[in-house]
């Protein structure tokens, strides 16, 4: 018997082992980790030095970015062809009334004569340039992923980080021109087509890479996982509540995000909530944020992160409805499973969380398909 169990051992030891996987997706912040305020005013703006260092600070892998020249041909970070709706006069920090075209602004124009929009006066700075906000990356350990039609851009992201970056645009050709001068991590831009025809044009660009959409009917559990299995990645673009959390549960790799949160591996949360439900499957809560269990005295304008996990109950058949604050999410499940709610918060208010459910056993009976409710609380 001793024999037989030390063969066993032997065998099981000698068996090649599975990489893990992480629990959730790898998370970017979209043109990095902005945040504004109930009026819907900026306090961090986006594609800046600060919203660089703000997603460090949550714990996002890396942030994402756009790239565009001035007049002169200087590379700068801006979304938009304009500057209107994220930049503002700097002399007396006035709003723009007519289209202000990045194009038509030489570099020392655009420095001298705009700030970006903050209610933040210390956030008030100019339009960064692309070796700055990637400068910022490299001082917080995170990594930049540039969506970019600017060629010599991919150069000093090479040029800054050897390969730990990541090229996110459209185009295959385009893709093995990167792929010819950078090993770095290829997100290719796709709007459609089957997880077989574009496997094929991962094939064509070699090395690691995967595909990024906005359009989440594209993502089904069958998609991402015929990608997966091939070996590529699968990147949820910026999706609307609740098609985050659906892509996440159908097997997402990467997840560029505006609003969701997700804790680095191993970092633990500063308050959990264990929630209970009622006979009848409800619960509603409220997290305050600035309350003393998060040594706040006066209701400022924090950041905070909260995780909520859905444990669901096996052998029960229904529907899962959850909202936090504005999000609403919903999920049919049939077996013993998590489902995690990410969201990050800068805000003064209260949190609004609510889940409900709709469900009856094998037996055709009403009952909760919810084991527990638990709120993680990561104060930022």
């Amino acid at each position: 018997m001793k024999r037989l169990l030390l063969f066993c051992l032997t065998l099981l030891l000698s068996l090649p082992l599975e990489a893990k996987r992480p629990s959730h997706p790898h998370m970017y912040a979209h043109r990095g980790c902005w945040s504004k305020d109930s009026n819907g005013e900026w306090v961090i703006p986006e594609n800046s030095v600060a919203a660089v260092a703000a997603a460090a600070k949550y714990g996002y892998e890396g942030i994402e970015c756009d790239v565009h020249y001035t007049k002169d041909k200087r590379m700068v970070i801006l979304h938009d062809a304009t500057l209107n709706r994220t930049a503002r006069g700097a002399s007396e920090y006035s709003k723009l009334e007519t289209p202000i075209y990045l194009k038509d602004l030489t570099f020392e124009e655009l420095r001298r004569d705009y700030v970006l929009e903050s209610t933040n006066p210390e956030l008030r700075t100019p339009i960064p340039t692309l070796e700055e906000l990637l400068a910022e990356c490299k001082m917080q350990n995170i990594k930049p992923m540039l969506h970019s039609d600017i060629w010599e851009s991919y150069k000093v992201a090479q040029d800054m980080f050897g390969n730990d970056w990541i090229c996110f645009t459209g185009g295959v050709e385009r893709m093995q021109k990167v792929r010819a001068f950078s090993d770095c991590t290829i997100l290719l831009a796709i709007n459609d087509g089957t997880a077989e025809q574009n496997i094929a044009r991962l094939s064509q660009i070699g090395g690691h890479c995967g595909i990024s959409t906005m359009n989440y009917s594209l993502y089904t559990p069958e998609f991402c996982k015929a990608i997966t299995d091939a070996g590529y990645e699968v990147q949820a673009s910026i999706f609307p509540a609740p098609h985050e959390a659906i892509a996440q549960r159908n097997g997402i790799t990467y997840q560029l995000t505006d609003f969701s949160f997700m804790p680095p591996e191993g970092k633990k949360p500063k308050y959990v909530y264990k929630v209970g439900m009622t006979p009848v499957g409800v619960i509603l809560a409220n997290l305050r944020p600035q309350n003393k269990r998060f040594r706040r005295k006066t209701k400022e304008l924090i950041d905070f992160g909260v995780v909520v996990e859905i444990t669901s109950r096996n052998n029960v058949v229904g529907n899962i409805d959850a909202r936090i604050n504005s999000n609403e999410y919903k999920f049919r499940t049939n077996s013993k499973e998590k489902i995690y709610l990410g969201a990050r918060m800068a805000t003064s208010n209260d949190m609004k969380l609510s889940v409900k459910s709709n469900s009856r056993n094998y037996n055709n009976k009403r009952k909760s398909n919810i084991k527990q409710v638990r709120y993680m609380a990561y104060d930022m």
